[in-house]
């Protein structure tokens, strides 16, 4: 497959060379829902792009790229691995590593310039005392993280006054940030948030009283962000949102945002099916009379879920093809709709934006509610064997496959 210049998304699924089941993630689609966010919190509010768990599957490094490009002003991870791959690729953005670090990464953290969650003293001058050992030049950023009520990971507000002096006093720290994190920002009542919020806010009164300065704080993640313009401070952490998917059913995107990542495949086979005829492993669908059906190369090892069996479909030529048996682990059945007549090599979307150009495929949100779970997950279940091609402009930029990620211009 070359990078020769190509129209569009669809253009580009036509084109693709490679295997018969494939994702396009489309750049364009992440900037812009970026630009749509700036637009929501205003130019004095900052966005930190969450880019933990491979970019929420989408694939970190050039997500990473995009979400700067488009005024990202920092970028979130998971685990400090997470952190390092950014910054082996480059990226030399503020990185704030939101989980817990280990004794054996702290040096790793304080050599790639990670900004580190602080939810204990005993952490703090632990990494003090890293910092000094590894002769670093520069200070290194950290974020006190306060439990408010989400009862995972951060400092109790009691604690917090203690652990801000403790880290105004070391001399390889610098504070950066403080930080929690919102449990119930989904939720339709939002009684949950707000006590959260008062508890936040008063530990910040406490130390603006002691004279505790602090930089900068956040708390709204991709719901609050959405729901409660309050609560947007100076920076707002957006992963799910960012990726066109939504944070609850109950919480639409606003326009003109979109999923940036849809699933394509091509049939590979077609046959008929006799009445009474089962499908699949265990037989659980009978051909009701003379049917025909496709064969997608797609199964639960590329992130198709097993859940969706019997339940989902795809878009064959903008009309529904319904799922029909079990989902295996490498392929998957679809009943042809009835007149549509189709060959071995026939486009289908496995996964669609929900605009026109995908036709009646099923977004990943929509494939998450069949498969009774998240958006969040059915994204960051996505295989490393399902290809992902990234477009810009139209082109075919870059590829991740289990060759590896490539850029092509």
């Amino acid at each position: 497959m070359t990078a020769d210049p190509v129209n569009s998304t669809h253009d580009v699924a036509a084109a693709w060379g490679g295997r018969s089941a494939f994702a396009i993630v489309d750049l364009d689609a992440l900037a812009a829902n970026i630009g749509a966010i700036r637009d929501c919190v205003g130019a004095d509010v900052q966005v930190m792009a969450v880019v933990k768990g491979n970019g929420y599957g989408h694939g970190a490094v050039p997500i990473a790229r995009t979400a700067i490009d488009a005024g990202a002003a920092a970028l979130g991870v998971a685990t400090v691995d997470e952190g390092a791959q950014l910054r082996r690729a480059g990226i030399e953005t503020p990185i704030l590593v939101f989980g817990a670090v280990g004794r054996h990464e702290r040096h790793q953290a304080i050599g790639h310039r990670l900004g580190l969650v602080v939810t204990n003293e005993a952490f703090a001058r632990a990494l003090a005392a890293d910092a000094a050992s590894s002769l670093a030049k520069e200070l290194v950023p950290v974020h006190v993280k306060i439990d408010t009520g989400m009862r995972r990971f951060g400092a109790t507000p009691a604690d917090v006054p203690g652990l801000v002096r403790t880290i105004a006093s070391l001399e390889k720290l610098r504070l950066d940030g403080v930080m929690t994190h919102l449990a119930c920002a989904d939720a339709e009542d939002p009684a949950m948030v707000t006590e959260q919020v008062a508890i936040f806010d008063r530990c910040l009164a406490e130390l603006e009283r002691a004279g505790l300065p602090v930089p900068t704080q956040h708390l709204a993640n991709s719901a609050a962000t959405l729901r409660f313009p309050a609560f947007h401070r100076n920076v707002v952490r957006v992963g799910i949102a960012m990726y066109g998917l939504v944070p609850d059913a109950s919480i639409p995107l606003p326009a003109p945002m979109r999923p940036v990542l849809t699933v394509h495949g091509r049939v590979v086979r077609v046959f008929d099916l006799s009445p009474q005829d089962l499908v699949g492993y265990g037989g659980t669908y009978r051909s009701a009379g003379d049917e025909r059906a496709a064969l997608v190369p797609i199964g639960y090892a590329d992130g198709y879920r097993r859940g969706l069996s019997s339940q989902g479909w795809m878009s064959l030529q903008g009309q529904r093809a319904e799922v029909i048996g079990r989902v295996s682990m490498d392929q998957t059945v679809v009943r042809v709709p009835a007149g549509l007549t189709i060959e071995a090599g026939e486009q289908v979307v496995i996964a669609g934006d929900g605009t026109p150009a995908t036709g009646v495929a099923p977004t990943l949100d929509d494939l998450a509610a069949l498969a009774g779970t998240i958006g969040y997950e059915m994204a960051t279940g996505l295989a490393l064997r399902l290809p992902k091609l990234y477009v810009r402009d139209g082109k075919l930029v870059a590829i991740a496959d289990l060759h590896g990620y490539r850029e092509l211009m």
